[in-house]
Protein backbone atom coordinates (compact mmCIF):
# COMPACT_ATOMS: atom_id res chain seq x y z
CA UNK A 1 0.00 0.00 0.00
CA UNK A 2 1.79 3.45 0.82
CA UNK A 3 5.33 1.38 1.53
CA UNK A 4 4.68 0.10 -2.14
CA UNK A 5 4.32 4.00 -3.41
CA UNK A 6 7.26 4.85 -1.23
CA UNK A 7 9.69 1.79 -2.71
CA UNK A 8 8.61 3.73 -6.00
CA UNK A 9 9.50 7.54 -4.83
CA UNK A 10 12.90 5.94 -3.08
CA UNK A 11 14.09 4.71 -6.87
CA UNK A 12 13.30 7.96 -8.40
CA UNK A 13 16.76 8.99 -9.88
CA UNK A 14 15.15 11.93 -11.84
CA UNK A 15 11.80 14.26 -11.31
CA UNK A 16 8.86 11.90 -11.64
CA UNK A 17 4.82 12.20 -11.00
CA UNK A 18 2.73 10.15 -8.15
CA UNK A 19 -0.68 9.67 -7.20
CA UNK A 20 -2.09 9.93 -3.88
CA UNK A 21 -5.83 8.78 -4.74
CA UNK A 22 -7.45 7.13 -2.07
CA UNK A 23 -4.46 8.56 0.35
CA UNK A 24 -5.98 9.14 4.17
CA UNK A 25 -4.24 11.10 7.19
CA UNK A 26 -2.70 7.53 8.43
CA UNK A 27 -1.18 6.55 4.76
CA UNK A 28 -0.01 10.22 4.27
CA UNK A 29 1.96 10.04 7.23
CA UNK A 30 3.37 5.97 6.39
CA UNK A 31 4.27 7.42 3.20
CA UNK A 32 6.22 10.45 4.38
CA UNK A 33 8.17 8.28 6.92
CA UNK A 34 8.83 5.34 4.41
CA UNK A 35 10.00 7.76 1.48
CA UNK A 36 11.31 10.94 2.99
CA UNK A 37 12.92 9.91 6.56
CA UNK A 38 16.18 9.05 5.08
CA UNK A 39 18.08 11.49 2.66
CA UNK A 40 17.79 10.32 -1.42
CA UNK A 41 21.25 9.14 -2.23
CA UNK A 42 21.36 11.61 -5.75
CA UNK A 43 23.85 14.22 -6.59
CA UNK A 44 21.61 16.08 -8.45
CA UNK A 45 18.22 18.17 -7.14
CA UNK A 46 14.93 16.28 -8.34
CA UNK A 47 11.16 17.27 -8.08
CA UNK A 48 8.57 14.90 -6.83
CA UNK A 49 5.41 15.88 -7.65
CA UNK A 50 1.96 14.57 -5.64
CA UNK A 51 -1.36 14.89 -7.36
CA UNK A 52 -3.55 15.47 -4.23
CA UNK A 53 -6.97 16.97 -5.64
CA UNK A 54 -8.35 18.43 -9.16
CA UNK A 55 -11.44 19.17 -11.06
CA UNK A 56 -15.05 16.96 -10.84
CA UNK A 57 -13.76 14.37 -13.65
CA UNK A 58 -11.25 12.85 -10.73
CA UNK A 59 -12.05 15.21 -7.34
CA UNK A 60 -13.64 11.34 -6.12
CA UNK A 61 -10.17 10.34 -5.89
CA UNK A 62 -8.90 12.66 -3.51
CA UNK A 63 -10.69 14.31 -0.08
CA UNK A 64 -10.71 17.96 0.32
CA UNK A 65 -8.33 18.01 3.02
CA UNK A 66 -5.10 15.84 1.06
CA UNK A 67 -3.89 18.43 0.27
CA UNK A 68 -3.58 20.01 4.40
CA UNK A 69 -2.92 16.40 5.12
CA UNK A 70 -0.21 15.54 3.31
CA UNK A 71 1.51 19.28 3.92
CA UNK A 72 1.23 18.31 7.70
CA UNK A 73 2.47 14.98 7.15
CA UNK A 74 5.76 17.00 5.74
CA UNK A 75 6.16 18.85 8.00
CA UNK A 76 5.88 16.30 11.19
CA UNK A 77 8.80 14.71 8.91
CA UNK A 78 11.45 17.44 8.65
CA UNK A 79 10.25 19.15 5.50
CA UNK A 80 9.45 22.71 5.03
CA UNK A 81 7.07 24.66 2.61
CA UNK A 82 8.61 27.14 0.83
CA UNK A 83 6.49 28.80 -2.15
CA UNK A 84 9.45 29.70 -4.23
CA UNK A 85 11.27 25.82 -4.01
CA UNK A 86 12.88 24.77 -7.74
CA UNK A 87 14.77 21.97 -8.42
CA UNK A 88 18.24 22.93 -7.40
CA UNK A 89 20.41 21.94 -4.24
CA UNK A 90 19.36 24.97 -2.00
CA UNK A 91 15.76 23.83 -1.73
CA UNK A 92 16.60 20.28 -0.30
CA UNK A 93 14.23 19.54 2.24
CA UNK A 94 11.25 21.33 1.20
CA UNK A 95 7.96 21.72 -0.80
CA UNK A 96 5.09 23.61 -2.07
CA UNK A 97 1.62 23.56 -2.99
CA UNK A 98 0.82 24.16 -6.82
CA UNK A 99 -2.45 23.94 -8.32
CA UNK A 100 -2.35 23.67 -12.27
CA UNK A 101 -5.41 25.75 -13.91
CA UNK A 102 -4.24 24.17 -17.21
CA UNK A 103 -4.36 20.55 -15.81
CA UNK A 104 -7.00 21.08 -13.71
CA UNK A 105 -5.22 19.16 -10.69
CA UNK A 106 -3.52 19.93 -7.41
CA UNK A 107 -0.17 19.29 -6.89
CA UNK A 108 2.23 19.19 -3.61
CA UNK A 109 6.01 19.17 -4.91
CA UNK A 110 8.65 17.85 -3.20
CA UNK A 111 12.87 18.63 -3.15
CA UNK A 112 14.30 16.26 -0.92
CA UNK A 113 16.82 16.29 1.11
CA UNK A 114 19.63 15.07 -1.05
CA UNK A 115 22.60 12.57 0.60
CA UNK A 116 25.17 13.22 -2.23
CA UNK A 117 25.58 9.65 -3.26
CA UNK A 118 25.04 8.45 -6.56
CA UNK A 119 21.90 7.44 -7.53
CA UNK A 120 21.42 3.47 -7.27
CA UNK A 121 17.57 2.67 -8.87
CA UNK A 122 17.10 2.11 -5.22
CA UNK A 123 17.43 4.38 -3.12
CA UNK A 124 18.93 4.55 -0.17
CA UNK A 125 19.56 0.94 -0.13
CA UNK A 126 22.17 0.72 -2.38
CA UNK A 127 23.38 -1.91 -5.53
CA UNK A 128 23.27 -5.10 -2.92
CA UNK A 129 19.92 -4.76 -2.23
CA UNK A 130 19.16 -3.92 -5.52
CA UNK A 131 20.76 -7.49 -6.35
CA UNK A 132 19.01 -9.07 -4.12
CA UNK A 133 15.57 -7.15 -4.52
CA UNK A 134 16.09 -8.96 -7.91
CA UNK A 135 16.74 -12.04 -7.16
CA UNK A 136 13.97 -11.72 -4.36
CA UNK A 137 11.20 -10.44 -6.17
CA UNK A 138 9.16 -12.55 -8.99
CA UNK A 139 9.69 -11.29 -12.78
CA UNK A 140 6.21 -9.85 -13.05
CA UNK A 141 7.52 -7.31 -9.75
CA UNK A 142 10.36 -6.07 -11.41
CA UNK A 143 8.84 -5.81 -14.72
CA UNK A 144 5.64 -4.04 -13.04
CA UNK A 145 7.58 -2.36 -11.10
CA UNK A 146 10.69 -1.33 -13.17
CA UNK A 147 11.69 2.38 -14.30
CA UNK A 148 11.88 2.82 -17.93
CA UNK A 149 15.41 2.96 -18.18
CA UNK A 150 15.87 -0.45 -15.98
CA UNK A 151 12.67 -1.79 -17.52
CA UNK A 152 13.92 -2.13 -20.99
CA UNK A 153 17.21 -3.20 -19.66
CA UNK A 154 15.10 -6.40 -18.23
CA UNK A 155 13.05 -6.85 -21.37
CA UNK A 156 16.16 -7.07 -23.70
CA UNK A 157 17.86 -9.31 -21.41
CA UNK A 158 15.64 -11.90 -20.09
CA UNK A 159 12.37 -11.68 -22.81
CA UNK A 160 14.28 -13.06 -25.69
CA UNK A 161 11.33 -14.34 -27.30
CA UNK A 162 8.17 -13.04 -29.52
CA UNK A 163 6.10 -14.75 -27.14
CA UNK A 164 7.47 -13.90 -23.77
CA UNK A 165 6.80 -10.47 -24.60
CA UNK A 166 3.47 -10.90 -25.65
CA UNK A 167 2.71 -12.80 -22.71
CA UNK A 168 3.99 -9.80 -20.48
CA UNK A 169 1.69 -7.01 -22.82
CA UNK A 170 -1.65 -9.34 -22.63
CA UNK A 171 -0.54 -8.93 -18.35
CA UNK A 172 -0.54 -5.02 -18.48
CA UNK A 173 -3.75 -4.94 -20.49
CA UNK A 174 -5.10 -7.22 -18.06
CA UNK A 175 -4.08 -4.71 -15.14
CA UNK A 176 -4.90 -1.67 -16.62
CA UNK A 177 -8.55 -3.18 -16.90
CA UNK A 178 -8.19 -4.24 -13.16
CA UNK A 179 -7.39 -0.49 -12.32
CA UNK A 180 -9.75 1.16 -14.81
CA UNK A 181 -12.87 -1.55 -12.86
CA UNK A 182 -11.12 0.14 -9.55
CA UNK A 183 -11.24 3.49 -10.87
CA UNK A 184 -15.21 2.84 -11.64
CA UNK A 185 -15.86 1.63 -8.09
CA UNK A 186 -14.03 4.89 -6.45
CA UNK A 187 -16.52 6.62 -8.61
CA UNK A 188 -19.44 5.21 -7.60
CA UNK A 189 -17.89 5.82 -3.82
CA UNK A 190 -17.51 2.11 -2.99
CA UNK A 191 -15.43 0.52 -0.90
CA UNK A 192 -12.41 -1.04 -1.76
CA UNK A 193 -11.30 -4.75 -0.62
CA UNK A 194 -7.69 -4.83 0.59
CA UNK A 195 -6.79 -6.39 -2.65
CA UNK A 196 -8.04 -3.44 -4.61
CA UNK A 197 -6.51 -1.10 -2.31
CA UNK A 198 -3.23 -2.92 -2.83
CA UNK A 199 -3.69 -3.06 -6.53
CA UNK A 200 -4.80 0.83 -6.66
CA UNK A 201 -1.45 1.82 -4.96
CA UNK A 202 0.72 0.05 -7.06
CA UNK A 203 1.68 0.41 -10.27
CA UNK A 204 -0.72 3.43 -12.58
CA UNK A 205 -2.10 3.38 -15.36
CA UNK A 206 -0.39 5.42 -17.35
CA UNK A 207 2.80 3.87 -16.72
CA UNK A 208 1.12 0.44 -17.74
CA UNK A 209 0.03 2.03 -20.65
CA UNK A 210 3.77 4.01 -21.16
CA UNK A 211 5.15 0.39 -20.93
CA UNK A 212 2.97 -1.55 -23.15
CA UNK A 213 4.15 1.26 -26.40
CA UNK A 214 7.34 0.38 -25.20
CA UNK A 215 6.77 -3.38 -25.73
CA UNK A 216 4.96 -2.70 -28.93
CA UNK A 217 8.05 -1.23 -30.13
CA UNK A 218 10.15 -4.15 -29.29
CA UNK A 219 7.56 -6.97 -30.81
CA UNK A 220 7.17 -4.68 -33.97
CA UNK A 221 11.06 -4.76 -34.23
CA UNK A 222 10.98 -8.44 -33.91
CA UNK A 223 8.65 -9.10 -36.92
CA UNK A 224 10.32 -6.51 -38.92
CA UNK A 225 13.79 -8.12 -38.43
CA UNK A 226 12.54 -12.07 -38.92
CA UNK A 227 13.17 -12.62 -35.36
CA UNK A 228 10.19 -15.46 -34.76
CA UNK A 229 10.19 -19.01 -34.18
CA UNK A 230 8.19 -21.45 -36.12
CA UNK A 231 5.49 -21.66 -34.13
CA UNK A 232 5.24 -17.61 -33.13
CA UNK A 233 4.84 -17.28 -36.76
CA UNK A 234 2.11 -19.65 -37.56
CA UNK A 235 0.32 -17.79 -34.50
CA UNK A 236 1.09 -14.63 -36.09
CA UNK A 237 -0.35 -15.34 -39.43
CA UNK A 238 -3.33 -16.97 -37.59
CA UNK A 239 -3.66 -13.53 -36.02
CA UNK A 240 -3.38 -11.56 -39.25
CA UNK A 241 -5.77 -13.80 -41.02
CA UNK A 242 -8.53 -12.92 -38.51
CA UNK A 243 -7.96 -9.58 -39.09
CA UNK A 244 -7.99 -9.59 -42.76
CA UNK A 245 -11.49 -11.40 -41.78
CA UNK A 246 -12.67 -8.35 -40.01
CA UNK A 247 -11.16 -5.72 -42.70
CA UNK A 248 -13.17 -8.28 -45.52
CA UNK A 249 -16.32 -8.11 -43.23
CA UNK A 250 -15.67 -4.19 -42.69
CA UNK A 251 -15.14 -3.77 -46.52
CA UNK A 252 -18.29 -5.10 -47.50
CA UNK A 253 -20.69 -3.38 -44.77
CA UNK A 254 -18.88 -0.07 -46.34
CA UNK A 255 -19.43 -0.73 -49.81
CA UNK A 256 -22.95 -1.76 -48.90
CA UNK A 257 -23.82 1.58 -47.15
CA UNK A 258 -22.14 3.44 -50.25
CA UNK A 259 -18.77 4.70 -47.91
CA UNK A 260 -16.39 4.75 -50.82
CA UNK A 261 -13.54 6.70 -48.93
CA UNK A 262 -13.81 4.29 -46.09
CA UNK A 263 -13.63 1.25 -48.65
CA UNK A 264 -10.70 3.14 -49.79
CA UNK A 265 -8.75 3.14 -46.45
CA UNK A 266 -9.85 -0.51 -45.85
CA UNK A 267 -8.56 -1.56 -49.12
CA UNK A 268 -5.37 0.27 -47.94
CA UNK A 269 -5.02 -1.79 -44.60
CA UNK A 270 -5.58 -4.87 -45.95
CA UNK A 271 -2.96 -4.09 -48.96
CA UNK A 272 -0.67 -3.67 -45.90
CA UNK A 273 -1.63 -6.60 -44.16
CA UNK A 274 -1.14 -8.39 -46.76
CA UNK A 275 2.44 -7.55 -47.82
CA UNK A 276 2.96 -7.92 -43.96
CA UNK A 277 1.63 -11.65 -43.72
CA UNK A 278 3.97 -12.46 -46.96
CA UNK A 279 7.20 -11.19 -45.52
CA UNK A 280 6.38 -13.26 -42.26
CA UNK A 281 5.50 -16.40 -44.21
CA UNK A 282 8.64 -16.37 -46.53
CA UNK A 283 10.86 -15.08 -43.74
CA UNK A 284 13.79 -17.71 -41.92
CA UNK A 285 12.60 -19.05 -38.49
CA UNK A 286 14.81 -17.97 -35.99
CA UNK A 287 16.03 -20.59 -33.67
CA UNK A 288 15.13 -21.14 -29.58
CA UNK A 289 16.83 -19.87 -27.04
CA UNK A 290 19.94 -21.78 -26.14
CA UNK A 291 19.80 -23.17 -22.55
CA UNK A 292 21.76 -21.62 -20.08
CA UNK A 293 24.24 -24.08 -18.71
CA UNK A 294 23.27 -26.60 -21.08
CA UNK A 295 26.48 -29.01 -20.91
CA UNK A 296 26.07 -29.08 -17.19
CA UNK A 297 22.44 -30.24 -17.48
CA UNK A 298 23.59 -33.05 -20.09
CA UNK A 299 26.67 -34.30 -18.04
CA UNK A 300 23.77 -34.67 -15.23
CA UNK A 301 21.58 -36.31 -16.94
CA UNK A 302 24.11 -38.51 -18.37
CA UNK A 303 25.22 -39.69 -15.04
CA UNK A 304 21.67 -40.11 -14.04
CA UNK A 305 20.72 -42.47 -17.12
CA UNK A 306 24.25 -44.43 -15.82
CA UNK A 307 22.59 -45.25 -12.63
CA UNK A 308 19.69 -46.19 -14.22
CA UNK A 309 22.09 -48.43 -16.44
CA UNK A 310 23.71 -49.77 -13.29
CA UNK A 311 20.41 -50.39 -11.53
CA UNK A 312 19.40 -52.60 -14.61
CA UNK A 313 22.59 -54.67 -15.26
CA UNK A 314 23.20 -55.60 -11.88
CA UNK A 315 19.63 -56.40 -10.62
CA UNK A 316 20.16 -55.66 -6.97
CA UNK A 317 23.42 -57.51 -6.61
CA UNK A 318 25.35 -54.03 -6.42
CA UNK A 319 29.47 -54.06 -5.76
CA UNK A 320 30.60 -51.33 -3.06
CA UNK A 321 31.84 -49.13 -6.05
CA UNK A 322 28.46 -49.60 -7.47
CA UNK A 323 26.63 -48.26 -4.25
CA UNK A 324 28.79 -45.71 -3.72
CA UNK A 325 27.83 -44.50 -6.94
CA UNK A 326 24.24 -45.10 -6.69
CA UNK A 327 24.51 -43.23 -3.01
CA UNK A 328 25.25 -39.93 -5.04
CA UNK A 329 21.82 -39.79 -6.96
CA UNK A 330 20.07 -37.45 -4.48
CA UNK A 331 23.08 -34.75 -5.14
CA UNK A 332 22.83 -35.10 -8.43
CA UNK A 333 18.70 -34.63 -8.98
CA UNK A 334 19.33 -31.89 -6.53
CA UNK A 335 22.39 -30.00 -8.88
CA UNK A 336 20.18 -30.69 -12.32
CA UNK A 337 16.83 -29.19 -10.68
CA UNK A 338 18.86 -26.08 -9.64
CA UNK A 339 20.46 -26.02 -12.97
CA UNK A 340 17.23 -26.47 -14.93
CA UNK A 341 15.47 -23.81 -12.53
CA UNK A 342 18.19 -21.54 -13.51
CA UNK A 343 17.67 -22.19 -17.32
CA UNK A 344 14.11 -21.63 -17.48
CA UNK A 345 13.19 -17.81 -19.54
CA UNK A 346 10.89 -15.12 -17.40
CA UNK A 347 7.50 -15.87 -18.38
CA UNK A 348 8.31 -18.96 -20.36
CA UNK A 349 5.46 -21.49 -21.00
CA UNK A 350 5.94 -25.05 -20.22
CA UNK A 351 5.82 -26.32 -23.85
CA UNK A 352 8.73 -23.86 -24.98
CA UNK A 353 11.02 -24.56 -21.88
CA UNK A 354 10.36 -28.72 -22.34
CA UNK A 355 11.27 -28.44 -25.82
CA UNK A 356 14.52 -26.22 -25.17
CA UNK A 357 15.36 -28.75 -22.94
CA UNK A 358 14.77 -31.79 -25.17
CA UNK A 359 17.01 -30.09 -28.32
CA UNK A 360 19.51 -29.48 -25.54
CA UNK A 361 19.47 -33.40 -24.68
CA UNK A 362 19.60 -34.04 -28.00
CA UNK A 363 22.93 -31.85 -28.62
CA UNK A 364 24.52 -35.10 -27.00
CA UNK A 365 27.95 -34.69 -28.14
CA UNK A 366 28.92 -30.78 -26.75
CA UNK A 367 29.40 -32.23 -23.86
CA UNK A 368 32.81 -31.65 -21.73
CA UNK A 369 34.94 -34.27 -20.67
CA UNK A 370 37.61 -33.93 -18.30
CA UNK A 371 40.89 -32.36 -19.84
CA UNK A 372 39.74 -31.56 -22.71
CA UNK A 373 37.54 -30.23 -25.19
CA UNK A 374 33.94 -30.96 -26.44
CA UNK A 375 33.55 -33.70 -28.26
CA UNK A 376 32.40 -31.42 -31.20
CA UNK A 377 35.34 -29.90 -31.63
CA UNK A 378 34.72 -26.24 -31.44
CA UNK A 379 34.10 -23.75 -28.29
CA UNK A 380 31.20 -21.83 -29.77
CA UNK A 381 28.11 -21.30 -28.58
CA UNK A 382 26.64 -23.82 -31.44
CA UNK A 383 29.08 -26.67 -30.00
CA UNK A 384 27.82 -25.98 -26.44
CA UNK A 385 31.16 -24.34 -25.97
CA UNK A 386 30.73 -21.91 -22.67
CA UNK A 387 27.89 -23.87 -21.15
CA UNK A 388 25.64 -22.80 -23.93
CA UNK A 389 24.46 -25.32 -26.35
CA UNK A 390 22.37 -23.78 -29.81
CA UNK A 391 18.94 -24.55 -30.15
CA UNK A 392 16.83 -25.08 -32.97
CA UNK A 393 13.45 -27.29 -31.72
CA UNK A 394 15.09 -30.43 -33.90
CA UNK A 395 14.81 -29.18 -37.46
CA UNK A 396 17.70 -26.57 -38.98
CA UNK A 397 15.99 -23.36 -39.99
CA UNK A 398 15.78 -22.61 -43.57
CA UNK A 399 17.79 -20.30 -45.60
CA UNK A 400 17.25 -17.11 -46.41
CA UNK A 401 16.67 -16.47 -49.82
CA UNK A 402 19.38 -15.71 -52.08
CA UNK A 403 20.05 -11.93 -52.82
CA UNK A 404 18.32 -10.81 -49.47
CA UNK A 405 19.35 -9.71 -46.49
CA UNK A 406 20.78 -12.02 -44.03
CA UNK A 407 18.23 -12.35 -41.25
CA UNK A 408 19.25 -11.29 -38.24
CA UNK A 409 18.35 -13.92 -35.27
CA UNK A 410 16.94 -12.34 -31.95
CA UNK A 411 17.96 -15.11 -29.69
CA UNK A 412 21.66 -14.80 -28.22
CA UNK A 413 22.77 -16.83 -25.73
CA UNK A 414 21.66 -15.23 -22.14
CA UNK A 415 24.15 -14.22 -19.59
Amino acid sequence: MASSLAGKVRRAAESDDFDLGGYDQAKCGDLVKAAFSEPFPLKEMVRLSFTVGGGKLVRQKYSDDLPKIFMGALTAGGYTEDGSATVEAGSAGKFKYHHDTNKNLKFVHVFPKLGGGEASGEGAYGDEDEEEQEESSTPEDLLFRSERKEFLRLVQTHLTTYAQKKKLMEMFKQRVSSLEAIEQKMSKLERLDAAEEALFDDVGVEELKEKNKLLSAELQGMVDAGQLTAEEKNDFLEQLDSKRALIDAEIAKAEADGKAKKVQSLTQQRESLEKTRAAIKDAASASLPPIKNGAGIRELHAKLAQLARIEKASKGNYSMAELKQLGERPEIEEALAELEGTARNWLESDEVFKKRLEANLRAGGGIKKSGGGSSSGGGGRGSGGGGYTAVSGGARAPKAKAGGPAMRNAFGALG
